[in-house]
């Protein structure tokens, strides 16, 4: 079985292949198809979707065309090689990629919390107990599987003492628990408590870790934003307008809830709705504090991340002009059963 570091330089090696190989959008192309791409079937991604449902990027300029890609390295593949322009995703793939010179670039965070938990069998009782056992999560050198390998470390086990597979999105790795296929998986939001309505048991629960994280993070290259700046401030409005409309509105939520995770239990959804109605701030700047957890967390596989310079990973100037300029609190007398 390979090392946490070991998956990180073989997918690194991957990576930069890959990328290589893919096509660049022309600039007008990419004007005429603007695409945001989301990585993760969960809650903390529905303010993009509101936007989309809302016609909130038409008010504010842009069209645009959602992409859902599962799993960090495809889709920044996907951001990096111009087939989106946009990424709403974790950041720690994001920080691994400009730590090996790449050029992603954090433009805004609306949750800077884990949300994940770890769910397993009902027969296992401990983390101590998952030694042997095989659990699922989206991608190897993902956001699941970063997280996953730093809480058993704070748990005295380490990634080679279970057997990490990749599965896929949050509904395949219910299905591959169901199944038998795996005895645990990484899951978050609706997924996480249809599964423990089945009978299985939540082992770890990300939120309570020692540590920050951009879970939902609002990605691009510093060469599209600078090119394509007026672009990049109406796309930005129309997520941050939609942030309040997510916590103010509770009925078109559910109903976007229900149609991009597919789950008709109304139970379900309200949770995942109210949960992430807590974790989502209102003012989604980028989170320097986020960032330095995270590069502590990534310092343990990539040492040149010890020394990294936070600000080099985010760009302020976009979320600070509309701070600056009132939009929030225009936002705040808009909306005003908004509140974080």
């Amino acid at each position: 079985m390979f090392s946490f570091e070991k998956k990180v330089s073989i997918l690194a090696l991957f990576f930069w292949t890959a990328l290589a190989a893919l096509p660049r959008l022309s600039e007008s192309a990419a004007l005429a198809a603007l695409k945001a791409g989301f990585g993760s079937i969960s809650g903390n991604q529905a303010p993009l979707w509101i936007a989309k449902e809302a016609r909130l990027f038409e008010k504010h300029g842009p069209e645009v065309e959602l992409v859902y890609i599962p799993g960090g390295p495809r889709a920044l593949m996907a951001l990096l090689g111009g087939s989106v322009q946009f990424l709403n995703y974790s950041a720690i793939p994001t920080m691994t990629a400009a730590l090996r010179g790449a050029e992603p670039v954090i433009l805004g965070s609306s949750i800077n919390r884990p949300d994940h938990s770890l769910v397993v069998k009902p027969a296992i009782r401990s983390v101590q107990e998952l030694r042997g056992k095989t659990i699922g999560l989206s991608s190897l050198g993902s956001l699941t599987d970063i997280l996953l390998t730093n809480a058993l470390r704070l748990n005295g086990l380490t990634e080679r003492d279970v057997n990490i597979v990749a599965v896929g999105g949050l509904a395949e790795r219910v299905g591959a628990m169901q199944a038998g296929r795996i005895d645990g998986a990484m899951l978050l939001g609706a997924q996480m408590r249809a599964a423990t309505k089945l009978g299985f048991r939540e082992i770890i629960s990300f939120s309570k870790l020692p540590f920050e994280v951009s879970l939902s993070a609002m990605i691009s290259t510093r060469s599209f934003v600078f090119k394509q700046s007026e672009i990049t401030s109406k796309f930005l409005r129309a997520w941050a307008e939609a942030i309040f409309v997510y916590k103010s509105n509770r009925e078109l939520s559910l109903k976007v809830l229900r149609k991009y995770t597919r789950i008709e239990d109304r139970e379900l959804l309200e949770d995942s709705y109210n949960q992430d109605k807590e974790l989502i701030e209102l003012e989604p700047l980028p989170s320097l504090s986020a960032v330095k957890s995270m590069l502590g967390i990534l310092a343990r596989t990539q040492p040149e991340a010890a020394s990294a310079d936070p600000q080099r990973f985010v760009e302020m100037k976009f979320m600070l002009e509309l701070k600056k300029t009132g939009f929030f609190e225009e936002m705040k007398r808009q909306y005003p059963g908004a509140k974080n």
